[in-house]
């Protein structure tokens, strides 16, 4: 790992020489050495490409991944964390922090990627030629994925691939983004011609041949260009990478850098951390803001291969059990061991148990009680008593935290959970063999390399392989609308909290349903009502849409009740929500060359 540490160290030095007040297109600041008196020689353009990769690193200070999937049925952002809030509400202005907080960064990267890629030959005759070469690869991956972001979130962007020196003549109109999207699968196959398959256990996270190719399958992937998904990710496929055995496990520090990671962004204390287990923790060393739904909960299949709806084995009054290995593997679920602690959520326990290993070791007051500040009342179990404090109510707004990327030895207290080293996944094996699936489906092309590919995703969530089918539900259907929904649900569990899921509701079109809804969290004081004398399940349609029409639900209180909790009501406009907004900054400083997107912004 050191290489890569030393390379952000590098990215921390390349910052500071290339960082800057932006104002449009994220323009470097022309007093900073990016002309004449700089990129020439191998080590300058080194410190110039680790500046590329660190301005993937942060957008509003969160890792941008699990920004963008709490402004998606996925979760809820409590504190409205990095500006979700305005996305979620329908609330969302052309000044808006998150969608210029995206549109800045990206363009940043874009810009640096720019000033190496034009300046880099002054450094040729003093650089390594196969170096040379990678690096010029890795920064035209890296410039396509900027780009690939830009043009999934706003739709036509403008388009830029010099270098970007003043204010004077900038002015640039939006490019189409059919055109933008040829041009970054161009870049792409380019990069991937030098880029090396992978790279040593010490430069992961950087740009790889494979990578490059996951890339390239993503992109047409959502563009709807069916062959060149399935054949850049048969690319991969026929590569070196394998799903890491242990679901859970993947995103801990067991799975950071494993085969299975093809793409990440990597931290280390002293360099560049990032706090999102503080933000995504539970209460005993978070503060529970980045929470799932209740509706990602209810998307979880039962063991026999089911939605909830469709099985009668399914106990609604027992919603956790029997479920797909990756709910409680991806989700704290009240009961449950974490941090050391009992999660528990149920408003009238004052007080948990605290443990060391397996053994428990203490009973503590329950900072997730939902009593009123200042009652005493006497934990039944041990015998003392407690002063409530009236805080920190359910330990998560919504009754549920994620454990993915959550650090748990940093909320313990063997970190900081501000500062955590957690590598963020950015690309991974099991989303490529789903993007071979997916694209394979809806090209009609269905065989049973269709099957082996979504059957070897599901098998690994049971801690299995494919061919053990006693051992995982199996999916042998090959009727194109029934695979349809099952790799839609696939992506939406498989992939949760890792930032895809708006990009996938937006693709499919159901964006406008699964949106314009309420978003729901448990029972604060569990299923007795709903599950046990109700025995209330919802119904699940095709595209994935949970209808809760009939249970009992309001507004969360400080004691809480037996109904599910009205989280937030969602509404969505299909005429504006599904692009965000152009900076109103962008279209001021051009002018108004660049237009706004439609829907009254």
């Amino acid at each position: 790992m050191k290489k890569i540490y030393r390379f952000l160290f590098i990215g921390l030095i390349a910052m500071s020489l290339l960082a800057c007040e932006d104002k449009i297109l994220n323009l470097d600041n022309p007093s900073s050495p990016t002309d004449a008196t700089f990129f020439a020689t191998e080590a300058q353009l080194e410190i110039a490409l680790a500046g590329i990769y660190a301005s993937a690193n942060y957008v509003r200070s969160v890792p941008f991944p699990q920004v963008l999937d709490h402004v998606t049925d996925l979760g809820f952002s409590r504190g409205n964390v990095g500006g979700t809030a305005t996305v979620t509400t329908g609330a969302m202005t052309s000044t808006d922090g998150l969608a210029n907080g995206f549109w800045n960064r990206m363009y940043q990267g874009i810009q640096r990627s720019n000033n190496l890629l034009n300046n880099m030959e002054k450094a040729m005759d003093n650089s390594d030629p196969n170096r040379f070469k990678v690096i010029r690869a890795e920064a035209l991956f890296l410039r396509a994925f900027f780009y690939t972001y830009l043009v999934e979130l706003f739709g036509d962007v403008p388009y830029r691939t010099e270098v970007a020196s003043s204010l004077d003549g900038i002015e640039l109109a939006r490019t189409p983004k059919a055109d933008i999207v040829a041009n970054i699968t161009a870049d792409l196959q380019t990069a991937i011609a030098d880029l090396p398959d992978t790279w040593g256990g010490g430069d992961h996270g950087r740009a790889s041949a494979n990578a490059a190719n996951g890339l390239l399958a993503r992109i047409a992937l959502y563009n709807g260009d069916w062959s060149l998904a399935e054949l850049a990710a048969s690319k991969v496929m026929d590569g070196p990478h394998d799903l890491f055995p242990a679901y859970e496990a993947l995103f801990t520090a067991a799975g950071s850098g494993s085969n299975e990671v093809i793409f990440d962004l990597s931290y280390q204390d002293g360099t560049t951390t990032h706090g999102l287990p503080r933000r995504q923790g539970t209460r005993y060393g978070g503060w529970a803001q980045l929470v799932p739904a209740q509706q990602t909960v209810d998307s979880y299949e039962t063991t026999n291969g089911l939605p909830i709806d469709e099985d009668p084995a399914f106990d609604p009054a027992n919603p956790y059990d029997n479920r797909d290995p990756r709910l409680k593997a991806s989700i704290v679920v009240p009961g449950e061991k974490w941090t050391g602690h009992i999660f528990e959520t149920n408003s009238d326990s004052i007080a948990t148990w605290r443990f060391e290993g397996d053994a428990k070791v203490a009973r503590v007051l329950n900072v997730n009680s939902a009593d009123f500040r200042g009652i005493t009342k006497v934990d039944p179990v041990s015998g003392q008593s407690f002063t409530t404090s009236g805080a920190n109510e359910f330990g998560a707004y919504t009754g549920y935290n994620w454990k993915k990327f959550s650090d748990e030895p940093a909320l313990m207290g063997d970190g900081n959970a501000d500062r955590s080293e957690m590598s963020i996944i950015l690309m991974r094996y099991a989303e490529v063999l789903l993007i071979y699936a997916e694209a394979k489906i809806e090209s009609g092309n269905i065989d049973q390399s269709v099957l082996d590919a979504i059957n070897d995703v599901r098998a690994r969530a049971y801690g299995t392989t494919r061919d053990d089918i006693a051992n995982y539900p199996e999916i042998t259907t090959m009727d194109q609308s029934e695979l349809r929904k099952i790799i839609r649900r696939e992506r939406k569990v498989e992939l949760a909290d890792e930032g895809f899921r708006l990009f996938d509701i937006r693709r499919w079109r159901i964006a406008e349903k699964v949106m314009n809804t309420t978003l729901y969290g448990s029972p604060a004081n569990g299923w007795s009502k709903i599950g046990g004398t109700l025995g209330f399940v919802p119904a699940i349609d095709d595209d994935g849409f949970i209808d809760y029409s009939g249970a009992p639900s309001q507004e969360r209180n400080q004691k809480g009740n037996l109904d599910y909790r009205e989280v937030e009501e969602r509404p969505f406009n299909p005429a504006r929500d599904y692009l965000w907004a152009i900076p109103q900054a962008e279209i001021d400083a051009t002018g108004g060359l660049v237009t706004q997107n439609p829907g009254g912004y």
